[in-house]
């Protein structure tokens, strides 16, 4: 008789959730887990499965012991807040259907663990004796001493018989279904339980490892096949079978004191083994989803580690435990366990570790010293995988145990501040700019606005004042000593006067105001009013004889050949309605009936400024002679009296707005620093000339005689930006995001420097709105955060291989390869929308940069397309006018009066071009501000975890191609062409082509700075153990800026792991490519012609279901893909030279493929499949462009970064596939990750699976946005690439924000 330990009654494997959570993960203390590997020996693998345990005769003489018996001979002290942790999961998965509530024995207890899923009663109810969940076939449990009773056990066997046969039918039906004769294999599981201080009993789960089929029996051949691997299956119990859970079970920190210790000397788990039918995912009946008991291991948790020398849990390596099984259906069975240490926290400079990973020591908690000090990153999140396989081609039997551990950056938030401060500085001058053009044109349109006349001299202005006193009127018959008018010479009227300023350097004149003055009849020797009735300040530009804005004609004459400098004429324009006579009715329009006077006269008199400027003679009145337009004659004189100053000393040598003054060249603007030139560098020049830069006046001044013609014709059109448009621009738009960027700028570097604010506290990370390294997807429209790229982690897939030595079991783990991938939200400005504006009374246009910089290029060629027209107007107007307009003494001939509409409504629907295209301009640049300092911190986390990787740079000379190459960035978005995505696939593409501008060294705090004056943009990189600072410098004007990102290393680590051939100061390029394609329902909508996306309410939670502005566009998928093949087949020609001579001849560069339509080289033998499927991809949802960019990438030395709307759902489904994709192409590539073996579709998809449920992913969304789970629901998921489907346990559901009942906090 032996007596085996009988699991609790309370224990249902059932309701355990593998699912970690970062309560779990971030449990205290951090790096005090011990992670144990389960492999169970051939002996455990029992022939028949379910079937074989249900068969057995139950008469045979075996006594169970219960808990409470057992727990007289084993205690464990547990503390009393584990066992909500860890007695029974939150919540039930949806695909393990929970089964009754044991915390209770009740009767009701066994009903409800009968009930079937379909919520009818289980016609196999009535059999449950009240062993709730668990089943143990083998006995019953003893009551009081006593055996069971006949009837117990008469139905214990009726109630076997039944399952068997209910487990016997689904078989056969799936075989029907499926038509095929495989077996359907039961499932193993190990549970891990310690003792309920309360209870006695050992029914506290800790740890669970997956379900995982049995391996099938030959019974033939006697020959276990698991995975690649041959065991020896005999049954006897010392062969080499059996199998190896993927999922290690970790013991969790809780259960030891703060110390670190165990909590009892005698701390005792218990490993039971569970079997579940494999036919119960095809029956609907509950009863099949139960567990069967068929053994326990115990393990003395000290007993175990003394023996070996270790004191539990400070151990630094690897051992192995031997427990054997207590069992009645396998007496031969063992659990062999390799523990292993901690693994959330690699070693420095180890497998696993990255440069860009924060210090554990510091970053984590507070220092006992500083209390005050603000801490700025979580933990990484980690877990573990264990792969069964002979190593190399020696057949020596190891186990790979892989680490997935996904890490915040330490270079995120300091890259992100570096870069504001760069731009704070640029959008601050830009801004400066526009406010000093907005006064200069304010000064062009009328002098009542003018505050300040001092700054307007100091301008180039000078200040004038006119004054209008009266009109005085001839008459035809006009005779001395009377006024031949009557009696109404002595009433007056009043006539309408327009004022015209003629510049010298427009041809079109500027109305200063339009007013009515007195007008009398003029009587020789009569003592009129010298009183003003019109007043009008004006600041006309003062032009230099050199402008070459200077009309021609301006110097003819002797008087005017002698002047330096021109400030222009005024035309005075007075209009006649009618004139009254003696006894007419004067109140008519047209006079009195019947005079000849009564007819409307256009009058004009003319002033010229140029003649009165700095005059010291004492104003007086002048009359001016006002001729008729009509007949050319005289018909008055005009009362006015002008002065005209300009600030002494400065007449001659004073420039304002002018072609060649040094005044309006941008140095540092935002435009220039994002790398855009203005579009008016060429035959578009007009003036202002605003935002050009010292290399844009350069080029225009450069383009000679081709676009000369054009340069003097819109030189002479005046200005095309408003007053009106410009001081609204710079006050609502430029001041207004200059003070954003300065805002965002300072809260970076305070949040970096600065200690814990009183009162601040910790949020949870989904809550946190404060900058830090990491940023929630749900922060997405926080515009504080908007230059920090958001839910940004390194994922490592580190691999070690594992051997324990026969016979002492000593174990040896060597790590062996890494894969690394850095995932993240789409860089994007999500505050700005996707959905321009533009300027008041224009259409807005949806998209993001790739769609706004297309209009911008329209707008540009619009503006061409008019400036042209207007050009052609002018010159016809010439033309048509040179030989009827009539001429008298002073009369321009150049300058063209308003009224005509033709050339009206072209220049004003030119100036509007113009505006929009100078909206659009500073739009876009604002943008691509916000959207490169997230694609740059990304990117340079991506790389610091290359050039951490020192196996790799030994293995090959990837630091040497980098410096010759550039170092390969690709990143794999999975945005669909719809909606607001569209906009988010356009943001990144322009984001990353702009990485392409960035080149970075290694310096070290001894390294000689490029100029004294940068020290102070030396950004900290804080809690890094060999990062100081870092620092962006720019250079270049517009398209051809670059910035050099200094990354300052510790100089030990300097001289010993960075490779030389980045040492001093050698730059590393970076190559960024971009491949995109949608991957969920909303794809497959855009690919099957519909628009799926319909518009919803706008969602009020953080995180909003966003959606549907815009027209969905495959075609950018396509042009994007093409764009980036051409780019990466250029760069596979650079590094793996091929045979074809030509092909060695033709280097094609970044920016060449790029601009480029078409392939202009061979396809490179690595890349054919990439082709192919990119070839093939039209409205198609063709995921293998992503698998095989991603590959080509990691084989041609390169960083993969992975993104999509947040960064933690379909890049979780990407990420864990390309990570199970990698570690089968490792098993079968004899240790080649990137070796291009064939590879069973089926297991990548069951190992990645694992990975979506137990891995790291389902934490990143529980820190994203406060829930572990996929934001997916199940029509969804069927419409998804079949690599990437969810696993259906873990969906967020139908419900709209994807938490149930609650409505927040999920996208969906």
């Amino acid at each position: 008789m032996s007596t085996i330990p009988n699991p609790s009654s309370s224990i249902n494997p059932n309701t355990h959730d593998p699912i970690w959570t970062l309560k779990k993960q971030y449990a205290p203390p951090l790096g005090k887990r011990i992670v144990l590997v389960i492999k169970l020996n051939d002996a455990c693998i029992i022939p028949g499965g379910v079937d074989t345990l249900l068969k057995r005769d139950h008469n045979h003489k075996i006594t169970y012991s219960t808990s409470s018996s057992f727990s007289s001979v084993v205690t464990a002290d547990v503390p009393t807040d584990l066992m909500g942790e860890m007695n029974l999961s939150e919540r039930t998965s949806s695909s393990m259907i929970a089964t009754a509530d044991n915390s209770s024995s009740s009767p009701s207890s066994s009903q409800q663990y009968a009930t079937a899923t379909s919520g009818r009663s289980s016609p196999f109810g009535f059999l449950n004796n009240g062993g709730g969940s668990v089943s143990t076939p083998f006995a019953t449990r003893s009551s009081g001493g006593k055996g069971p009773s006949k009837l117990a056990t008469l139905g214990s066997k009726l109630k076997n018989q039944l399952e068997r046969g209910v487990t016997s039918i689904a078989v056969q039906a799936q075989k029907a279904t499926s038509g095929d004769q495989k077996d359907i294999r039961d499932l193993l599981t190990v549970g891990a339980y310690i003792q309920n201080p309360r209870t006695g009993e050992f029914d506290i789960c800790i740890g669970m490892t997956e379900r995982q089929e049995m391996p099938p029996l030959s019974l033939e051949k006697n020959v276990m096949n698991y995975g690649n691997v041959e065991h020896n299956g005999s049954g006897s119990g010392t062969g080499d079978g059996g199998m190896t859970f993927r999922i290690p079970i970790v013991i969790p920190a809780p259960i030891m004191d703060e110390h670190g210790n165990a909590v009892s000397n005698n701390t005792v788990i218990q490993f039971h083994l569970w079997m579940r039918s494999g036919a119960a995912i095809f029956a609907k009946n509950r009863a099949l989803r139960k567990y069967l008991f068929v053994g326990t291991s115990t393990l003395f948790m000290d007993q175990q580690f003394l023996s070996q020398q270790i004191h539990w849990p400070k151990f630094d390596r690897p051992v192995s435990i031997v427990l054997p099984l207590q069992s009645v259906v396998a007496p031969l069975g063992k659990m062999t366990m390799l523990a292993f240490p901690d693994t959330k926290f690699p070693s420095l400079c180890g497998i696993g570790w990255s440069l860009s990973d924060p210090r554990t020591d510091t970053a984590y908690s507070a220092i006992m010293s500083s209390p005050t000090r603000r801490i700025l990153f979580h933990p990484p999140l980690d877990q573990n995988y264990a792969f069964p396989y002979y190593h190399g081609g020696s057949g020596t039997k190891s186990t790979l145990l892989t680490t997935e551990r996904v890490t915040e950056s330490t270079v995120v938030l300091p890259v992100a501040a570096a870069f504001m401060q760069l731009v704070s500085r640029a959008s601050g001058i830009s801004a400066a700019h526009a406010m000093n053009l907005a006064s200069k044109l304010e000064y062009f349109h009328g002098g009542d606005t003018v505050n300040d006349p001092m700054k307007a001299m100091q301008n180039g202005h000078a200040q004038c004042q006119l004054e209008i006193i009266h009109y005085l009127r001839y008459h035809p018959h006009h005779m001395a000593g009377s006024d031949g008018m009557g009696s109404s010479s002595t009433r007056g009227n009043a006539i309408h006067v327009g004022i015209y300023l003629q510049r010298p350097d427009s041809i079109f004149e500027n109305c200063l105001a339009k007013c009515t003055v007195p007008c009398h009849p003029y009587v020789e020797n009569k003592a009129y009013s010298s009183f003003p009735a019109v007043s009008i300040p004006f600041y006309p530009r003062i032009v230099d004889k050199n402008d070459s804005r200077l009309l021609p004609g301006q110097m003819v004459g002797s008087v005017a050949s002698n002047r330096s400098v021109f400030v222009g004429k005024l035309r005075i324009q007075l209009h006649e309605e009618h004139i009254g006579g003696g006894g007419g009715d004067v109140f008519s329009p047209m006079g009195p009936a019947g005079m000849a006077m009564g007819v409307p006269r256009n009058l004009e008199a003319l002033l010229d400024i140029d003649s009165y400027l700095n005059s010291s003679e004492d104003k007086s009145v002048l009359y001016l002679n006002v001729i008729d337009l009509m007949t050319g004659s005289s018909a008055g004189s005009l009362g006015v009296t002008i002065s005209a100053h300009t600030l002494e000393g400065m007449v001659d040598q004073f420039n304002g707005i002018s072609g060649n003054s040094d005044r309006d060249i941008v140095e540092g603007g935002l435009i220039s620093l994002v790398g855009m030139d203005t579009l008016m560098e060429d035959d578009k020049a007009c003036h202002p000339q605003c935002d050009l830069n010292k290399a844009a006046c350069e080029k225009i001044q450069s383009s000679g005689q081709t676009h000369e013609r054009k340069f003097r014709q819109l030189a002479t059109m005046g200005e095309f930006l408003t007053f009106d448009y410009m001081i609204r621009h710079a006050e609502m738009n430029r001041a207004a995001e200059s003070k954003s960027f300065l805002e965002k700028s300072v809260k970076y570097i305070s949040a970096l420097t600065s200690p814990l604010a009183e009162g601040e506290v910790y949020l949870p990370p989904d809550q946190q709105r404060q900058p830090r390294p990491f940023r929630p997807s749900s922060s997405r429209m926080d515009q504080s955060l908007s230059g920090i790229g958001f839910n940004v982690h390194i994922q490592s897939f580190s691999m070690s291989n594992v051997t324990m030595a026969e016979p002492n079991g000593e174990v040896t783990s060597i790590p062996v390869s890494l894969f690394q991938n850095v995932t993240c939200g789409a860089p994007a400005d999500h505050f700005r929308g996707f959905q321009y504006k533009g300027i008041e009374g224009e259409k807005p246009v949806s998209g993001g940069l790739r769609r706004l910089e297309t209009r911008r290029t329209a707008a540009a060629e619009k503006v061409r397309s008019l400036q042209n027209q207007l050009i052609d107007a002018v010159g016809n107007f010439y033309t048509m006018h040179s030989q009827t307009m009539e001429k008298y003494p002073g009369r321009s001939v150049r300058h063209i009066s308003p009224g005509n509409h033709h050339i009206d409504s072209l220049r004003s629907a030119c100036i509007s071009a113009t505006q929009t295209l100078h909206a659009i301009t500073w739009d876009i640049a604002v943008r691509r501000a916000n959207v490169f300092s997230q694609a740059l911190g990304i990117a340079l986390s991506m790389y610091l975890a290359h050039v951490s990787d020192f196996a790799k740079l030994q293995k090959a000379a990837w630091a040497n191609i980098w410096t010759k190459h550039g170092f390969l960035i690709t990143f794999e978005g999975l945005l669909s062409a719809a909606g607001k995505e569209l906009g988010m696939i356009e943001d990144a593409a322009v984001g990353i082509s702009m990485l392409r501008m960035v080149s970075v060294v290694f310096v070290t705090s001894d390294s000689p700075l490029n100029a004294e004056s940068a020290t102070d943009r030396c950004v900290p990189i804080v809690d890094s153990p060999y990062l100081r600072w870092l620092r962006i410098t720019p250079s270049g004007y517009g398209k051809d800026t670059t910035y050099l990102v200094e990354v300052c290393v510790d100089v030990n680590y300097y001289a010993q792991r960075i490779p030389p051939s980045l040492k001093n100061m050698s730059p590393v390029r970076f190559y960024p490519i971009l491949y995109q394609m949608g991957v969920d329902i909303r794809q497959w909508g855009v690919n099957a012609g519909a628009n799926f996306g319909k518009k919803n309410e706008p969602s009020t939670t953080d995180e909003m279901d966003e959606d549907e502005i815009g027209i969905p566009d495959n075609d950018v998928l396509i042009a994007l893909n093409y764009e980036a093949f051409r780019k990466m087949n250029a760069y596979a020609h650079n590094v793996y030279l091929c045979e074809d001579p030509e092909d060695i001849k033709t280097s094609i560069s970044w920016e060449r493929a790029h601009a480029s339509t078409q392939i202009e080289q061979s396809i490179h033998p690595m890349l054919t499949k990439l082709y192919d499927y990119i070839r093939s991809s039209a409205g198609k949802m063709e995921h293998g462009i992503l698998d095989e960019a991603g590959f080509a990438s990691n084989r041609l030395g390169g960083g993969s970064g992975i993104f999509c709307k947040s960064g933690k759902d379909r890049t979780a489904m990407q990420v864990t596939f390309k990570q199970a994709q990698y570690i089968h192409r490792f098993l079968n590539g004899q240790g080649n990750g990137f070796s291009e073996s064939n590879v069973d579709a089926k297991k990548i998809f069951d190992d990645a699976t694992i990975m979506r449920v137990h891995g790291t992913r389902l934490p990143i969304c529980d820190k994203n946005v406060g829930q572990p789970l996929y934001a997916f629901n199940s029509l969804q998921a069927k419409f998804m690439p079949e690599p990437l489907k969810p696993p259906p346990r873990a969906l967020a559901g139908f419900l709209k924000g994807g938490r149930v009942f609650s409505g927040g906090g999920i996208e969906s």
